[in-house]
C-alpha cells in the first residue's frame, strides 16, 4: 500500500498546484533624464571683403580659418572666419551634426543679386561622434561661395542664413 501512496501524492501535489516549477524577482529599471543639447552661434560665417574679378570665381573658407580663392577673385583685407557654435549638453554625452544639404543664398541687400554657399565641411566631421567631454564643444563651419562676375555681383553686403541640425547621438 505505500507504493501506490507515494505516485499518488505526487500526482495530487502537481494537480493541485503545490508543486510549482516557476521563481519571481523582483527586478529593478532605471532612466536619466539629462539636459537638451542646445547650440549658440558664436561667431558668423565670414568670407571676408574682396573683388570678383571679371569671372568671378570662389571664396573657400576651411573650419580652422583659412581662407583661399579660386578664379579671378582677389581678396582685400578684412576679417574673415569660419562659423563657431557651442554646443552644450549632458557631459561625455556624444552628438552628430547635420550640415545643410542643400545651397544656401546669400542675397545683396540693395540689388536682390544672389551667391551661392555649398561645400559644407565641419570640425568635428559630419558623421563621426563628437563628445561633450565636460557639457560643451566648439564646432567650426566652413563652406564655398560661389560668386560671379562684377555684373552679376555688384558692389555691397550680401547676406543669408543657414540650418545646421545637431543631435545626441
Amino acid at each position: 500500500m505505500n507504493r501506490n501512496f507515494i505516485p499518488i501524492l505526487i500526482l495530487f501535489l502537481f494537480i493541485t498546484g503545490f508543486a510549482k516549477a516557476q521563481a519571481s524577482v523582483s527586478a529593478q529599471a532605471f532612466a536619466e533624464v539629462i539636459e537638451a543639447l542646445a547650440a549658440n552661434e558664436d561667431e558668423a560665417l565670414n568670407f571676408g571683403r574682396f573683388s570678383p574679378g571679371s569671372n568671378g570665381g570662389t571664396v573657400i573658407i576651411s573650419p580652422d580659418g583659412l581662407r583661399s580663392v579660386r578664379g579671378t577673385v582677389t581678396t582685400a583685407g578684412g576679417t574673415h572666419s569660419p562659423g563657431r557654435f557651442v554646443v552644450t549638453g549632458a557631459p561625455g554625452a556624444s552628438f552628430t551634426i547635420s550640415l545643410p544639404a542643400e545651397e544656401t543664398i546669400l542675397v545683396h541687400q540693395q540689388s536682390g543679386n544672389t551667391m551661392q554657399v555649398n561645400g559644407w565641411i565641419s570640425d568635428p566631421p559630419t558623421g563621426d561622434a563628437a563628445n561633450l567631454s565636460d557639457g560643451s564643444r566648439v564646432v567650426s563651419i566652413g563652406a564655398t561661395l560661389n560668386i560671379g562676375n562684377i555684373e552679376e555681383n555688384p558692389v555691397g553686403i550680401y547676406a543669408g542664413t543657414f540650418v545646421l541640425t545637431f543631435a545626441y547621438n
